[in-house]
């Protein structure tokens, strides 16, 4: 299997985007850093981004359900 297609790499744009997102819901929600919560929320933004989710409102649906 080729590694670049199980594991597709996000454009800066992308990248930002969900770069921003966990920083805004991290403060939202008081997570520190690098706390275990903190890990949890970036490893469920990845997937909900992985399966689809593409807006914020989509990925705020996913990561807080």
């Amino acid at each position: 299997m080729n590694s670049s297609t199980a594991y597709p790499t996000l454009d800066p744009k992308e990248l930002a985007f969900l770069q921003k997102f966990y920083n805004d819901t991290c403060a939202e929600h008081g997570f520190e850093g690098k706390s275990l919560a903190a890990q949890d929320l970036a490893a469920r933004i990845m997937l909900s981004y992985q399966k689809g989710a593409r807006t914020e409102s989509d990925l705020a649906r996913h990561v807080n359900a």
